[in-house]
């Protein structure tokens, strides 16, 4: 009886050892990353998911819709997206048309929770190409930081409400980034200062270049797709034919492409008017870790781009000036 004892308790050991074995193998599920009960926010473009990280900190949980390198106006939400809305605290979205998903997300993830219009208190224009439909509200206010200075106030006034106990945060965050908007600014206007006035005109994949134009002096000449939205119906034959010719008569050396989209008139454009395509960031950041990874740096590359795009026409036309004799 002693040895069956003892053999029945050396069986309950071992089996004890297995599960214990056994256990230690499996693979957890994802933990849930707001654990701390933070506010979970979704951010409707990569611009916003930067700026609103930067402001919120360690407070809040920023959930980011488009991708990176994405299209924003050809986005289409997934039922993964709708859950995340469902599951969110609150929605900060660009406004002035831009996401022209939003409503019928919002209205699918059900519920209540507060949407912000960060458009809200930014002087909004009519796009800029003179072949555009007349009208027509340029969303992308991004592409001047005077405008994000009023977008940082609009988030820490909604962050605060969410969460009022991170007030001092928020406004310590925004207080530093704002001057960081402030430097690139001027960074910008010194930069592009290189470029003389007769030579301070563009032509871009679509119309989202207005706010930018009208902050550092530019002229925007057309654009591919003469449209606030990349989702605009094919540009005409005579309309590309127009755009030829105004690129010609102005000089234009250069036609800006865009790294979320690339209309497939832009290199025929270019063959007919006899100049380049250079890409520039514009509706959406670039990876992390790149030169367009952060707003900041977003900014600063397509600044320097369009500096080094244009200086080089300059620099050939001084390499073949006549000698004086």
């Amino acid at each position: 009886m002693t040895w069956l004892k003892r053999g029945f308790l050396v069986i309950i050991s071992l089996l004890c050892m297995a599960c214990g074995q056994s256990t230690a193998t499996i693979v957890p599920p994802p933990m849930d990353t707001n654990t701390s009960n933070k506010p979970v926010i979704i951010a409707t473009t990569t611009q916003i998911e930067d700026i609103l990280s930067v402001i919120g900190g360690d407070r809040i949980s920023v959930v980011g819709l488009v991708p990176r390198n994405g299209d924003p106006h050809e986005f289409e939400p997934t039922p993964a997206d709708v859950q995340r809305v469902a599951t969110a605290q609150a929605v900060f979205m660009n406004g002035a048309g831009f996401e022209g998903w939003i409503d019928e997300l919002i209205r699918n993830a059900g519920g209540q929770r507060p949407v912000v219009d960060l458009s809200v208190g930014i002087p909004l224009g009519t796009i800029a190409s003179g072949f555009a439909e007349s009208g027509e509200t340029d969303p992308h206010i991004w592409m001047n930081p005077q405008h994000m200075l009023i977008m940082v106030d609009t988030m820490v006034t909604n962050l605060i409400q969410l969460d009022p106990a991170g007030a001092t945060t928020f406004n310590a965050n925004a207080t530093a980034y704002k001057q960081e908007l402030i430097a690139l600014d001027a960074y910008a206007e010194k930069e592009l200062a290189a470029i003389p006035a007769n030579r301070r005109k563009l032509v871009t994949a679509h119309d989202a270049m207005g706010y930018f134009a009208a902050r550092y002096n530019f002229d925007i000449v057309g654009a591919v797709i003469p449209s606030a939205t990349t989702e605009a119906a094919e540009t005409s034959a005579q309309d590309l034919a127009t755009l030829i010719d105004a690129i010609k008569a102005a000089g234009v050396p250069v036609i800006f492409a865009e790294v979320s989209n690339n209309p497939k008139f832009i290199e025929q454009v270019a063959r007919e008017a006899h100049v380049r395509v250079d890409t520039l960031y514009v509706d959406s950041l670039g990876e992390k870790g790149s030169d367009a990874g952060t707003y900041l740096d977003f900014f600063r590359t397509d600044v320097q781009k369009i500096v080094q795009a244009l200086k080089f026409v300059l620099t050939c036309k001084k390499l073949f000036k006549p000698l004086n004799r």
